[in-house]
């Protein structure tokens, strides 16, 4: 083979191979979640235990000064019936945020509610929590804010009976 072929094919070759590489990189890697594990764990301030959701709201203040009340309506959080989580912020301005309520003492799904600004420092979400013939279910409802170089959140718990 003269060398003009040799080198033409060792173009193709080096030209297949980094579309290949560009393939494989853009299906086989989530550049998401590799940015997100680049930001580490979501720090969480969690309310102070004696505050129940039960009997009153909650108040969180998270490491950017950012506060979050959190009301639950109705009050005894029935199962299998909707509920209204009332959030109340000192930013009026945080945007994609969500709700994520899963069970802590047995895998119950993770609901991620869609958290809707209502102006003000308003803000409200909706949604149904399962039941479950055990009963005492301890949940976890998280508040994730998402900044450049790290994840921030406030951590709502309250518990649930049949």
């Amino acid at each position: 083979m003269d060398t003009k072929k040799q080198s033409n094919l060792k173009s193709i070759i080096l030209q297949l191979s980094i579309i290949l590489l560009i393939v494989i990189g853009y299906f086989a890697i989530d550049f998401n979640k590799l940015y997100q594990s680049l930001k580490g764990e979501v720090k969480y301030v969690t309310q102070n235990k004696q505050c129940d959701l039960h009997q009153s709201s909650c108040t969180i203040k998270i490491q950017d000064g950012t506060e979050f009340t959190l009301s639950v309506e109705p009050k005894t959080i029935p199962l299998m019936k909707p509920l209204k989580f009332i959030i109340k912020s000192n930013n009026e301005t945080l945007k994609n945020l969500t709700l994520n309520i899963y069970a802590t003492n047995m895998f119950m799904g993770d609901f991620n509610l869609p958290i809707k600004n209502l102006g003000n420092g308003n803000y409200e979400a909706i949604g149904t929590l399962p039941t479950c013939p055990v009963g005492d279910m301890q949940w976890n409802a998280d508040i994730k804010i998402e900044k450049a170089t790290e994840n921030i959140g406030a951590r709502f718990q309250f518990k649930t009976d049949i």
